[in-house]
């Protein structure tokens, strides 16, 4: 190998490791500062009290003026008489779980649980949608990772198995396969009868 190739071997590794870094760099600046990971709702008879687990990912404190949850977006397609269609994206208070300033701090690149009591309770779904403005602009936040804890309230039931997985896989599995044999055996009960 002779010098000049070894020179453009290291130019063209200096000029990708820039290239990665400069990536890296734009696509973490164009990342929101917060980010919900958990919500944890806790329902009692007459209200609810949110806890949200925020993730800062800034090296600086971001501050929230106002939260609001809502179940989900309402999408809209209307054309005006005489115009054109027009395409529109929403969020409507009828779907709102919760309206209402809520000054919080979230320190630099820190995890903090935010919460926030509400009076009256609703049915919770599963993936909720935050609108927050903050001191760093406002954001549409979603969270998938609902867990619903209902206080003061007693279930009574007969369970036919129940077994532990250490995996989430093999108990996704595992799952899917009773669920299966379960259709299976109320489809042949049905036509047994018929």
């Amino acid at each position: 190998m002779d010098f000049k190739t070894f020179v453009d071997i290291l130019a063209s590794l200096a000029a990708i490791v820039a290239i990665i870094s400069v990536l890296v760099g734009w696509y973490r600046s164009t990342r929101k500062p917060l980010k919900i990971v958990r919500v944890l709702v806790h329902k009692a008879s007459e209200d609810m009290t949110f806890i949200l687990v925020t993730k800062n990912r800034q090296p600086y404190p971001v501050t929230t003026k106002r939260i609001d949850c809502y179940k989900r977006k309402i999408f809209e397609v209307q054309k005006k008489v005489g115009g054109e269609p027009e395409y529109s994206e929403r969020l409507s208070s009828r779907e709102a779980l919760f309206m209402g300033k809520s000054e919080f701090e979230v320190p630099a690149k820190a995890n903090t649980d935010l919460r926030i009591k509400v009076s009256g309770t609703a049915d919770i779904p599963n993936r909720l949608l935050f609108s927050m403005d903050t001191s760093h602009g406002y954001h549409e936040l979603w969270c998938d990772e609902i867990s619903v804890l209902e206080v003061g309230r007693t279930e009574v039931y007969s369970v036919d198995y129940k077994n532990k997985y250490k995996s989430k896989l093999a108990a996704k599995v595992m799952y899917r396969w009773r669920l299966v044999q379960e259709l299976t055996r109320r489809c042949s009960r049905r036509l047994r009868r018929s």
